[in-house]
């Protein structure tokens, strides 16, 4: 009888080791999701505070606009990229972002989203006009180190978004 009570407790404990194991891993997927969009809110709301608890000192942003914007592909570390998120803010308000998918596999997150904004000013070079709203959408992809850091985010944007073309 205790021989039968050590084997079903034995039973019990392993399941439970089993569960927690993948409970914890579930719970690390998780919180990169949360954190992905954590920084994309951050950053496209124009309100850099919580950058510094969610990326690398090293982090990398590389969107193709870039490249028209800044004449770089990438904005480079965390400073830049609070730089970057505050000047965001200054040109457009009353920023909504809509994530659609959320996707998180090993130290990866790919987030599916669309995003509307206002402009603020009219820039002399530009066709984006003060106080009028603007949509866009696209797919992002967050690479973590082993940290739990964002170490780079690296994306595609167009206007309509992946989820406007096929409504």
């Amino acid at each position: 009888m205790n021989n039968q009570v050590f084997k079903v407790l034995l039973v019990g404990l392993c399941t439970i080791s089993m569960f927690c194991a993948c409970e914890s891993k579930q719970t690390e997927s998780e919180q990169h999701k949360d954190m992905a969009k954590q920084l994309f809110r951050s950053i496209y709301g124009g309100d850099p505070s919580l950058i510094d608890n969610l990326v690398s000192d090293d982090v990398i942003s590389s969107y193709p606009i870039f490249e028209q914007l800044f004449g770089t592909k990438a904005i480079n570390g965390r400073e830049s990229l609070k730089n970057f998120a505050t000047g965001f803010g200054e040109r457009w308000n009353d920023a909504n972002v809509t994530f659609h998918e959320a996707i998180a596999e090993n130290k990866r997150v790919v987030l599916v989203w669309s995003f509307s904004a206002t402009r603020v000013k009219t820039e002399q070079d530009s066709s984006v006009v003060a106080g009028k709203q603007y949509n866009w959408g696209g797919i992002t992809i967050f690479h973590f180190n082993e940290d739990g850091k964002i170490i780079a985010e690296i994306g595609e944007e167009s206007s309509p978004g992946p989820f406007e073309r096929i409504k």
